[in-house]
């Protein structure tokens, strides 16, 4: 794989050019004991200056500086050390260079370094260091998420159970209403013909329609159709116990029970005994309909009463 080279910074550069005026001080230093060297074995040859031993400031000045940056890449790497578990944790988030992934970045010593290979150690450690920091950034944000969506998730769980509870509350309720109004519907229903059929009972003027209790449920919320009256309306009504089955029985006691009701209704809605017992009250306007009522539910009642002899 070829090597990568990146555009230096001008940190880098500045950093670059101190390196090689160190070196540089350092090849004078050498030439200079090379040369002390060579006088000391001719003694005879003229002797320098005091001026030629002047210390090479700019070259201390350059060691200790990078002495001191040295120093400071040291404390900077040594934060680097976790770098190695924080790669593994963020491999999902975004791909690190195969090259720069290895351990060799850690184990190689930059003394043993030329100026590009020391460049391009440090942008390394760098970029390691500085999308380290982005990705644990990255992580938090992301547990955050999570743990919103996750909150969010459980609230919208809960606020479901809670609403599915109050449905099937609402329904059972709903049930309930409909079950008492049906039975409080047929106490009503009762208690009006034995009214009728009571000798004591004064006579209450016209007898309509709608004053004729009707063994159907349909008559609670409006007037009587012909339609209403079927088997399927009649029994329901009257049988509650057999579940609306007109033609099946449970036992010999529902079947005894139920004859009797049947026979009971029959006998009130014979359309003779009917006619002798309450014409007489019904207005000429609703003469024709209530015949007609009349004998339809003693049709229904003669059929719901062959399914059950």
């Amino acid at each position: 794989m070829p090597k990568l080279h990146l555009k230096c910074t001008p940190a880098e550069e500045h950093e670059r050019a101190r390196r090689k005026a160190y070196k540089a001080a350092k090849r004078a230093a050498k030439r200079k004991l090379a040369s002390d060297a060579r006088s000391s074995e001719h003694p005879d040859e003229r002797c320098p200056s005091s001026s030629s031993h002047k210390p090479d400031y700019d070259a201390i000045r350059a060691e200790l500086e990078e002495t001191e940056f040295r120093e400071k890449m040291r404390g900077a790497l040594e934060d680097d050390e976790h770098l190695g578990g924080i790669d593994a944790r963020f491999n999902d988030y975004a791909h690190i260079p195969d090259r720069w992934a290895r351990d060799a970045h850690d184990a190689a010593d930059p003394q043993y370094m030329d100026d590009d290979e020391y460049a391009e150690w440090i942008r390394q450690g760098m970029w390691k260091k500085k999308h380290a920091r982005e990705y644990e950034e990255q992580a938090k944000r992301d547990a955050q998420r999570a743990a919103q969506k996750a909150r969010e998730k459980e609230i919208k769980a809960e606020t479901s159970r809670i609403e599915r509870l109050a449905r099937e509350q609402e329904g059972s309720k709903a049930r309930e209403r409909q079950r008492q109004g049906e039975e409080d519907h047929r106490q009503r229903y009762e208690q009006r013909w034995k009214a009728l059929l009571d000798p004591r009972t004064p006579d209450l003027g016209p007898l309509t329609l709608a004053d004729i209790p009707w063994p159907l449920f349909s008559t609670m919320r409006r007037p009587l159709r012909m339609e209403d009256i079927i088997p399927e309306a009649i029994t329901t009504f009257l049988l509650p116990d057999i579940d609306g089955v007109a033609t099946s029985t449970k036992n010999d006691h529902y079947s005894r029970r139920n004859r009797d009701k049947l026979k009971e209704t029959l006998l009130r809605f014979h359309p003779d005994k009917f006619e002798g017992r309450f014409m007489h009250r019904v207005p000429a306007s609703d003469t024709e309909v209530v015949k007609e009522a009349v004998g339809q539910v003693a049709r229904v009642l003669n059929v719901l009463m062959s399914g059950h002899s």
